[in-house]
């Protein structure tokens, strides 16, 4: 069932020379209300977790403004008041604002600072995303992208009904307890669109919805700051999406350790539309993507972290110097183990590759070799703290 919210708005900023603006002043103005109404995100219901997030709104908070745009290009500013923050209905009296009843007006939030700004352009971007502990999504917010098609006030009522830009996602990934610092998302090619402009005079509300991308890239990244995992078990990472269709893409997500070292997964990707909603869950994880050791060869550990004890994974070393020599499971986490032998020659790269029976999905593991006579250091990988350091 659709919902809608309307936002309670104060104006904070009126244009001393409006009408150059093209926003006209009027001593009385025959606006008597302006109401805002969001949308809410459509698509997936969450099952992976027991918070409620079943409204699929984000609620209004300190700082949030939206703009209001005039048939020829001015804005105007208006922000939460301090009562309707963390709510999500609200209105304003709109007596006496520089609004009038016959022009048809545009918004959109976030409010952008630029009393010049070019409406057919306003400017949008989903770098920067930092995540502060595992499954908060707060951060979205700020690229929370929504516009509302102009529209004229009837009965002395101005009434936006905005829509949502981008794409909210949650990616659940199975890894062993530490400390993790970001989470990479990698496609086959650009799809991403890291930088654009919405043209807030588009005709329709697809145009309008419609970014004109700048900045275009296979790969969107989210910093995770105090983001500990106190035991094996689901990283959850949250990441406001640009619309795109991913379906038949492999989505690779790459986890980064606070020490450096990496765990990998890979997604079936799915079409992700504005205003969607979307959760993914890798079935397992496999660490560390890069294994080191010296020209003398010897024996090296992989881990494959797994969202289910049950789940049967293939496992293929792709050189003819690594041989797999057995596995030992506990829970959900399967150990492998491998041989390297002796190298020497030049420094060299190999592979591992594990499949996911089921999906068919693979991650892969790099193994590198010193050149003969070089010794990288001795013994195994640490698993207890994740360094992937010689101990």
């Amino acid at each position: 069932m659709s919902k809608t919210y309307a936002l309670l708005l104060v104006p904070l900023f009126l244009f001393f020379s409006c009408r150059e603006k093209g926003i006209e002043v009027q001593e009385e103005s025959s606006i008597q209300e302006i109401v805002l109404s969001l949308t809410p995100y459509e698509g997936d219901v969450d099952t992976k977790t027991s918070y409620d997030y079943d409204s699929k709104y984000f609620l209004w908070a300190e700082g949030d403004a939206v703009g209001i745009i005039s048939p020829s290009g001015g804005q105007l500013k208006f922000a939460i008041q301090p009562k309707d923050f963390g709510q999500r209905h609200a209105d304003f009296d709109g007596r006496g604002f520089a609004l009038i009843a016959g022009n048809s007006y545009s918004s959109y939030y976030p409010f952008v600072p630029d009393y010049d700004l070019n409406t057919n352009a306003i400017p949008i971007h989903y770098d920067g995303q930092v995540q502060t502990g595992n499954n908060s999504y707060s951060h979205l917010g700020a690229y929370s992208y929504t516009v509302a098609l102009g529209t004229s006030p009837v009965g002395g009522q101005l009434d936006f009904v905005y829509r949502n830009v981008g794409s909210p996602h949650r990616y659940n990934v199975p890894v062993l307890a530490g400390d993790y610092s970001k989470v990479t998302l990698s496609l086959p090619s650009d799809k991403y669109i890291i930088k654009g402009t919405l043209n807030l005079m588009a005709a329709t509300d697809d145009e309008q919805k419609t970014i004109s991308p700048t900045v275009l890239s296979n790969q969107l990244s989210v910093e995770l700051s105090e983001t500990t995992i106190a035991s094996t078990g689901d990283l959850q990472c949250w990441a406001m999406v640009p619309p795109a269709n991913l379906a038949g893409d492999v989505i690779h997500v790459t986890i980064q350790c606070s020490d450096g070292s990496e765990f990998v997964a890979a997604i079936a990707g799915r079409d992700s539309p504005a205003n969607a909603r979307r959760f993914y869950n890798a079935a397992c994880s496999v660490y560390p993507v890069l294994t080191s050791v010296n020209s003398e060869g010897g024996s090296i550990q992989v881990k494959v972290v797994k969202s289910d004890a049950g789940l049967e994974v293939d496992v293929a070393p792709g050189n003819d110097w690594i041989t797999a020599t057995g596995n030992n499971s506990e829970g959900v986490v399967t150990t492998y183990s491998f041989n390297v032998v002796e190298n020497t020659g030049a420094e060299r790269n190999g592979t591992i590759v594990f499949t996911e029976t089921a999906s068919g999905l693979t991650n892969t593991v790099t193994v590198r070799q010193g050149k003969a006579g070089s010794i990288i250091g001795i013994g195994g990988w640490s698993t207890e703290n994740h360094s992937g350091q010689a101990q």
